[in-house]
């Protein structure tokens, strides 16, 4: 629970549910996608559905053929097709290993479905449980894991699929955006997955946070007022979410649903500010 004071009060109190409390003249909250404070601070914000999930998977490379491995080593792998994209990429180890010959290849492959029954279909789990926004690897209904690696052996080019076909517990997770219209709420204030959620197009979200957490600094350095300085980063960081939002839908409409996705086109350049930026 949240008690925060009187615009000319100088402290927030924070009640857990611990029974302990703090009291603080500013409170951040940057508790992540499920955020509990922008739920209290914001009941009416709601994330919206985007239309499609993000499977997601890895593989010893050393399970991979050496025509796959040749295929997709020291890149980051793009396959676009109507109404999908998929990307794979190599990353450490699940020991942090980056020796050739101990990394895992890993992807990421955007999928659409419809909102209501289909979608409520792929999130009930292997044991009949409906899930919300995730299944965690091992959870996901054998039926649906047959169908995408079906899907990828007919659908995408062959050292891809080999990837995905090799993953033992592929799993997803729902992709979702959320505007909000506030960041602000006497002496506190949200920051990072907590406020804005962008869709992950941008492969900004650590990113993110930690813009979201200079700024707040500088504005607390530059100002000898609390309040000025909350006014100062709520002004500056709602213009960055917003526009992460923008571009992060627009990108997803682009290749998942009107399929104009142009290779070479620079607006699919990551980046938070921008392209690249």
């Amino acid at each position: 629970m949240v008690t925060w004071s009187e615009p000319h009060n100088t402290t927030v109190t924070v009640d857990f549910t611990n029974g302990g409390s703090i009291e603080s003249e500013l409170v951040v909250f940057a508790d992540g996608v499920n955020s509990l404070a922008r739920a209290t601070l914001l009941p009416g914000s709601q994330p919206n559905y985007s239309g499609y999930v993000a499977w997601r998977g890895m593989v010893p490379e050393s399970e991979l053929s050496n025509s796959t491995l040749a295929a997709l080593d020291n890149a980051l792998t793009y396959h676009v097709y109507p109404h999908s994209h998929i990307l794979v990429y190599p990353i450490p180890g699940i020991d942090g290993e980056t020796e050739i010959g101990k990394r895992l290849f890993n992807f990421v492959w955007y999928r659409n479905y419809a909102a209501g029954t289909e979608l409520q279909d792929l999130l009930t789990d292997a044991n009949g449980v409906q899930r919300e926004v995730s299944l965690p690897p091992g959870a996901v209904s054998p039926h649906h894991i047959n169908e995408m690696k079906t899907h990828a052996a007919e659908w995408l080019p062959a050292p891809i699929a080999e990837l995905v076909r090799r993953t033992e517990q592929p799993f997803l997770q729902v992709v979702f955006d959320l505007m909000i219209d506030k960041m602000v709420f006497g002496n506190t204030c949200l920051l990072g997955d907590a406020a804005f959620l962008g869709r992950p197009h941008a492969a900004a979200g650590t990113a993110k946070a930690a813009d979201d957490a200079w700024a707040l600094s500088s504005a607390l350095s530059s100002h000898s007022s609390l309040s000025d300085a909350l006014c100062q980063y709520e002004s500056t960081q709602m213009a960055v979410g917003r526009q992460l939002i923008d571009r992060t839908e627009r990108i997803g409409r682009r290749s998942q649903f009107d399929c104009n996705w142009v290779p070479g086109d620079k607006e699919f350049l990551f980046g938070l500010k921008g392209p690249g930026l």
